[in-house]
Order: C-alpha cells, then structure tokens, then sequence
C-alpha cells in the first residue's frame, strides 16, 4: 500500500528534512545543470515483511502510515535494520518523539549564537617541524581556521619575511579546494622557497592540527579543525633539545 501524501507531509515536515539520528540534511542541492537530489529515506519501523526487521503483525494501513515511519539518511537505516537487538521499536518511537520535538525546538525559538570551543583546551597541540611546503600544504589545507604565533621581529625585512609567510598560508588554506591540481604543486613549490627564506633567516616553522567544536545554530555540533603554524628561532631554548624527525608539543 503506498504512503498517502498528507503522511508522507507529516513525516517530512515534522521531521525537518533531517535525519532522525544524525541530524543531516536530506536534500543536496544540483551542481553544474544537475538536478537536486533527495537522500533521505522513510524508513519502516516495524518491517511490512514476515522476516524483515522487528516485524510482528500490524493492519496493511498502519504499515505504511506516519506512525510506522522515520525519515533517516541512508547509512542510519541500514543501521536501524541490522541493528534489531539495540533499535528496537520502542526506542525508535522514542527517538521519533525526540526528533520532532528538537525540530519543534529549533523553529520556534532563537537559534543559539554559534561558537566555536576547544574540548581539550588543557591539551598542547602536537606540532611536527616543517621543511617543505608539500608537509606544509598537506597538513593545513583542510583545516576552517589558522593560529599563527611568532617571535617578535628584529628588523622590517624579518617582520616583511614572517608577514608573508603567513599571509601566504592563510590564502592557500582559503583558495586550495577552488584551485586546479596544477596550481597546488606551484604553491607547495612557493611555500618551500618561504620555508628556506625563513630557515636562512634562522626562523623555523612547525605546523600541527587541533579539532575544536562548532556549536550552535540551527544544525549539530560538528568538528572544526584548526592549523597551529608557529615560527621559532633556531637558537630558542623551548625547541633546541627537539629532534626534528618527530612530533613537537607546543
């Protein structure tokens, strides 16, 4: 029996084109002339088939109705059908009711300021020395934002040689996804000559990645990287003991 149009709108609606569980979005929008495309499923609670997942007997008409069903991303309904012992049907009503409500939640109230934390706060960041710009690039490139820190400049043409240096960082961490392959081996080139510019200068770089958390809004939390691009000076006593083949903790 198919799902009648106002379920179907119930199950959309009140679910707020998101998964249950994950809280992704079901609809991508088209790229390059494509059209867009729907990702979300309506997932039975309880199985229309003898041998399905947590099937008992239940009237044709109510199989397919609102009540029966979970809008879910792909990858959670095949969880919810594998995972039987855990998913049964009175958790996922449960977790029905919990969705809707948060849906109900975040319509009718202010959406909280976004903010961005530091979960480990009390943790160093691992920092790795870095003598070209392919370590460079590879490490940054896919991180949201960038910590920079620096000694303090002994002359205009040191301060010129570390402004650079970092300006030049923070635009390919900006520009690297929008760039043609062809542009990123030139970068990592240019980066490497910065990277010995600074090294004749007695300057060293070392680079390291921190998760933080973005919370707040309309959608979960989710995981925001930071690079940690620090520039010491060869003689600097925090890093003359580091050996330059591994980790360093800032």
């Amino acid at each position: 029996m198919p799902l009648a149009d106002r379920d179907r709108k119930l199950l959309w609606a009140r679910a707020g084109g998101v998964c249950t569980l994950c809280k992704s979005h079901l609809t991508v929008d088209a790229k390059d002339g494509d059209k867009d495309v729907v990702v979300g499923e309506e997932a039975h609670i309880v199985s229309e088939q003898p041998n399905g997942p947590r099937f008992r007997p239940m009237p044709r008409k109510e199989v397919d109705s609102y009540t029966n069903l979970l809008l879910l991303c792909l990858s959670d309904h095949k969880m919810i059908d594998e995972q039987t012992n855990y998913f049964t049907e009175q958790r996922l009503l449960e977790l029905k009711q919990e969705h809707e409500q948060w849906v109900k939640d975040r319509i009718s109230s202010t959406p909280p300021a976004i903010k961005i934390r530091n979960p480990e706060a009390d943790k160093p960041v691992m920092l790795k020395r870095i003598d070209t710009g392919k370590e460079l690039m590879e490490m940054v490139v896919h991180t949201l934002a960038a910590h920079h820190d620096n000694p303090e400049p002994r002359s205009r043409e040191e301060a010129e040689l570390i402004g650079a240096f970092f300006q030049d960082t923070s635009d390919y961490i900006d520009a690297w996804d929008y760039i043609e392959p062809k542009r990123h081996i030139q970068a990592e080139f240019e980066m490497s000559a910065a990277i010995a510019r600074l090294r004749e200068a007695e300057l060293l770089v070392y680079a390291g990645v921190k998760n933080h958390i973005i919370d707040g809004g309309v959608k979960a939390p989710a995981t925001w990287p930071v690079a940690h691009i620090i520039i010491y000076r060869k003689d600097d006593e925090t890093i003359k003991a580091r050996s330059e083949d591994i980790d360093d903790i800032l």
